[in-house]
């Protein structure tokens, strides 16, 4: 037996010096038949010892076990370092810890009262079941060499990779990491693609330098901040740990849920990482980086909250003793951090890929935020098309400089901010540009046919420091002497084909008017030359001017007897439609109206003195602004010119204070677009048929105090067309005839029973006026010429007949009726009544005569009644037989 060996046996233990000491100290001095005798003794009382019964073995084995559950129940330190390191996985159904109570940190499930121990015998126990080897893990393995220790992060993934799917606390980290990831997916989403822009992230068009290096700042914190990113990468590269110290809970740990584990928390890393970025690089004041780097940590530290809560019991029992036990479990990985530094292989991967993994996701978020930073300095963000609408009178030819701005051809941009063009002028139109030094404020400003946005400034806006110009969208503009020149409209295009550089002209021909007519303005120019109508043309030329160029958008009218030589024109100036007189072209051309306007110089030339002077016009339009592209002068109100005050304000103005009455009518008509007027028929040539007696071409002319009655008008709203269709309002030759009377007492001459003598009705069958007093005339009692010797003689029937006399009733001296002679061929018309009712002015004196027919000494007579009223209900005034 060596000397590091121990007696394992009665007789060893016997022979040993140690054993020989303890039974008598004189061992040594006695002789070797004494000593015999006592040795023998001593293996007696040893196979007595080895012979105690077995229950006294189960109860030191039991009060064994009992010390060993004591001392993992402390929560003392010292306790915790002399824990047994046990393996995770390969759990038996029976284990021995499984089945017995641990410190508080239970299996789920485990009800007290169906406990289980050991067999208590020596076979329960190991080789070196020792009482120091039970209490300082006796379940180590031969050879065991504890590595180096970590725990687990205090936070509900930790418990999510841990404990079981069907527990508590399980669910209860799921649900808090949903939220955390739902939070994040929905500020991403917010941010993301959900504006109505093009772009996917709405950046800022730029932000000053140190708002750049916060954003920066913020991206690179956000990434070493992120522990979660971290720990996910480690924990999967490093894998499921092998040994544990704590709870038997962590035994049942797998690597399919250990790596969903990793998974989730690193997509709730990556997001929290990417989401502070997304803020940052939106963000246009520090303040701001600041408060949505707050933000988006505090939700990605949702589930640090999450475990403290459990911690403090506010989840229940459960989810407090899982952490508590997360708390105290100390865990170990065989070949953690184990790997040669000088060799590249995949333990070195391993150990350094949280370490790669972090720096290059920071690599991709510097890249995209210096990709951002480039394009905000080179304008990308800015708006490229805009347009603007200058307040009317704010600058010189405000109208002819609203419309469309593109960004600058060249890439011009002042003090970092993008330069505006106007669009097809860019080298003679407006410019926007920003100006650092407007008498010491920076500002947004106007110029024209300029290439400084800082010189002859003819506009300005509010000290400002903004990059970006839409924010100036209804905003006031100054003149350099500080006056405010009203509201200046600016927008994003949208579409620039829809919006920008498109003629009016371009429409359908039926949505232009392709002729107008004057009215009301019949004062010949010095030539003595005017056209009463003008015809649409459109001028196809390329070299319009910022001056000329609204005009030639605009359809041009040119006087129906204009030639080269002499022409008049209605266009437009930007600003208002204008009238020029004759104009007068000394030139030697056989061209065309037409082929003039398109080709020769000469006659833009003159486009554009009219526009920039004034010269040749004759009467202006109420302003029109040139944004809302009216197509046609239809509609507007005329004044003469007013004088121009200042050479660079020589823009046509109307002189509000001297209008002219003038009226442009178009003359060809449109269902829709130029309705006819009053109920009039727009045939298929584009003229209207003026069914209802309206006038002009469009039957707009309204024909009353005409002496025709027409119906259509017959209304108080037209004063009862004026009078026509009354007797006593009418005035002139046609009263009575025209629209008056077509057949007196409802007897229709046209009839085949009704035999006529050729003479004409006079009447007033329409009047309605309720100022008139009504006077109705009734017919009746008709004698019959039923002899056979008269009709022959008559030849007119051949069967008996009857006929109406001539009545005329005349009211002082005007003729309200006048209804000739009419043979009534049916001997049951005969026997009827026919009245007739008229309107005469109260207080009238009236005068009814008749002639009955006569053929020699036979006359044919009938009864005539006069009423006071509509019907023959009313109130008879005189009643006879006329013969």
């Amino acid at each position: 037996m060596s000397s590091g060996e121990q007696p394992n046996d009665a007789w060893s233990m016997a022979m040993s010096d140690e054993s020989n000491s303890r039974l008598d100290p004189r061992f040594d001095d006695l002789t070797d038949e004494s000593k015999l005798n006592l040795l023998i003794a001593r293996v007696d009382q040893m196979d007595k010892r080895a012979q105690r019964s077995e229950k006294e073995m189960q109860a030191r084995i039991a009060e064994l076990w009992k010390r060993l559950l004591e001392s993992e129940r402390s929560n003392k330190s010292s306790s915790k370092l002399n824990a047994p390191w046990r393996k995770i996985g390969n759990v038996t159904k029976k284990s021995s810890l499984e089945s017995v109570e641990r410190g508080g940190c239970e299996e789920e499930g485990f009800e007290p009262g169906k406990e289980c121990q050991l067999p208590r015998d020596a076979y329960s126990i190991t080789r070196r079941s020792s009482l120091e080897s039970v209490e300082h893990g006796g379940c180590e393995e031969e050879g065991f060499e504890p590595g180096e220790e970590y725990q687990l992060p205090r936070d509900a993934y930790s418990i999510l990779g841990c404990w079981k799917s069907n527990s508590r606390p399980f669910w209860i980290a799921l649900l808090v990491i949903s939220v955390q990831i739902a939070f994040l997916l929905l500020l991403l989403t917010d941010q993301i693609g959900s504006t109505g822009e093009s772009d996917l992230v709405v950046v800022p068009v730029n932000v000053p330098r140190i708002v750049h290096a916060s954003q920066a700042l913020a991206t690179i914190v956000a990434i070493f901040d992120q522990d979660d990113l971290r720990s996910a990468i480690e924990g999967y590269f490093d894998g499921l740990p092998t040994r544990f110290r704590g709870d038997m809970a962590f035994q049942r740990m797998n690597k399919p849920q250990w790596n969903f584990c990793c998974g989730i928390r690193f997509v709730q890393g990556f997001l929290s990482v990417f989401a502070s970025f997304v803020l940052a690089v939106q963000s246009e004041t520090v303040f701001d980086v600041l408060l949505n780097f707050l933000g988006v940590k505090f939700v990605s530290e949702l589930d640090d909250l999450a475990f403290n809560l459990c911690q403090l019991g506010y989840f229940g029992v459960q989810p407090q003793r899982a952490s508590k036990c997360i708390v105290e479990a100390q865990f170990q990985q065989d070949d953690r951090n184990k790997a040669d530094e000088n060799t590249w292989n995949r333990s070195w991967f391993r150990k350094y890929a949280h370490v790669i993994g972090v720096f290059g996701i920071l690599a991709f978020l510097l890249g995209l935020f210096f990709f951002v930073l480039i394009s905000q300095n080179s304008g990308d963000f800015s708006a490229q098309e805009i347009s603007m609408t200058l307040a009317e009178g704010s600058v010189p030819f405000a109208a002819l400089f609203s419309g469309c701005y593109r960004s600058s051809r060249t890439g011009k941009m002042f003090v970092r901010r993008v330069a505006y063009e106007q669009m097809g002028f860019e080298d003679d139109g407006g410019l926007l540009g920003f100006c650092g030094d407007v008498d010491g404020e920076k500002a947004w400003t106007f110029t024209f046919n300029s290439v400084d946005p800082c010189k002859n400034i003819y506009a300005r806006t509010e000290a400002t420091t903004t990059f970006n110009i839409l924010e100036l969208g209804n905003s006031q503009w100054y003149s350099m002497e500080g006056v405010s020149l009203g509201n200046t409209q600016i927008s994003r295009v949208l579409d620039s084909s829809a919006e920008c550089g498109k003629t009016i002209s371009d429409d359908a021909d039926d949505k232009l008017c392709e002729q107008l007519y004057v009215q009301g303005f019949v004062d010949g120019n010095q030539q003595g030359l005017r056209s009463t109508s003008f015809y649409k043309m459109k001028v196809n030329s390329t070299g319009a001017t910022v001056f000329t160029n609204q005009a030639l958008r605009h359809p041009i009218y040119v006087g129906s007897s204009s030639t080269p030589t002499q022409y008049e024109l209605i266009l437009f100036t930007g600003q208002c439609w204008v009238l020029t007189r004759t104009i007068t072209a000394k030139i030697d051309s056989n061209l065309s109206m037409q082929d003039y306007m398109n080709e020769d110089a000469a006659f833009l030339s003159t486009l554009e003195m009219i526009v920039k002077t004034g010269y040749h016009v004759e009467l202006v339009s109420s302003s029109v602004t040139a944004a809302k592209g009216f197509p046609t002068p239809l509609g507007r109100l005329w004044y003469h010119m007013q004088n121009p005050k200042k050479p660079e304000f020589n823009y046509p103005a109307a002189d509000l204070s001297r209008p002219q009455e003038m009226n442009l009518r178009c003359a060809k008509c449109g269902n829709i677009t130029n309705p006819c007027y009053y109920g009039g028929i727009c045939r298929e040539d584009k003229i209207c048929d003026c069914v209802n007696g309206g006038g002009g071409a469009l039957c707009q002319e309204v024909p009353i105090r005409d002496g025709r009655c027409d119906p259509y008008f017959n209304t108080e709203q037209y004063d009862w067309d004026g009078g026509d269709c009354c007797g006593g309002t009418c005035i002139g030759h046609q009263c009575g005839l025209a629209g008056g009377l077509s057949s007196p007492f409802g007897i229709n001459s046209n009839s085949s029973t009704v035999e006529d003598y050729q003479a004409s009705n006079m009447g007033y069958g329409n009047c309605v006026d309720p100022s008139m007093a009504p006077l109705t005339i009734e017919l009746n009692n008709f004698e019959v010429v039923d002899d056979e010797y008269w009709i022959s003689i008559l030849v007119i029937s051949d069967d008996p007949f009857c006929s109406t006399a001539t009545i005329n009733v005349r009211c002082d001296g005007i003729t309200y009726i006048h209804a000739p002679q009419n043979m009534l061929l049916n001997t049951s018309d005969c026997g009827l009544a026919y009245t007739e009712t008229i309107h005469v002015p109260y207080g009238s004196e009236c005068e009814l005569s008749t002639n009955i027919p006569c053929f020699g000494i036979f006359c044919i007579g009938h009864t005539v009644t006069v009423y006071y009223g509509k019907n023959t209900e009313s109130t008879m005034i005189r009643s006879g037989n006329v013969k």
